[in-house]
């Protein structure tokens, strides 16, 4: 699973709860669930495509490397996200 937050400071009636919060305190809340939280922003859109597509990219090598070593292994172990 690869969730994607969009945390719109700028709601229709007020920010969001995780908006509220730095992201020291939001990047200790997602290690905790055992999730590796990676941070996009800015607010060019030639800029951001390109820094999302990366954040992306490297989400996505960490699961196929994930799912290699489960595969080799044969172990069905709780993934821990790095």
């Amino acid at each position: 699973m690869l969730p994607v937050l969009h945390l719109n400071g700028y709601k229709i009636n007020n920010p969001t709860i995780l908006a509220r919060i730095s992201h020291e305190e939001l990047d200790a809340l997602f290690r905790g669930y055992g999730w590796t939280p990676h941070f996009v922003e800015g607010d060019d859109p030639a800029e951001m495509h390109q820094l999302m597509a990366a954040t992306m990219e490297t989400c996505v090598q960490d699961i196929r490397r994930i799912q290699s070593t489960a595969r080799k292994s044969g172990k069905a172990t709780r993934a821990r996200w790095q």
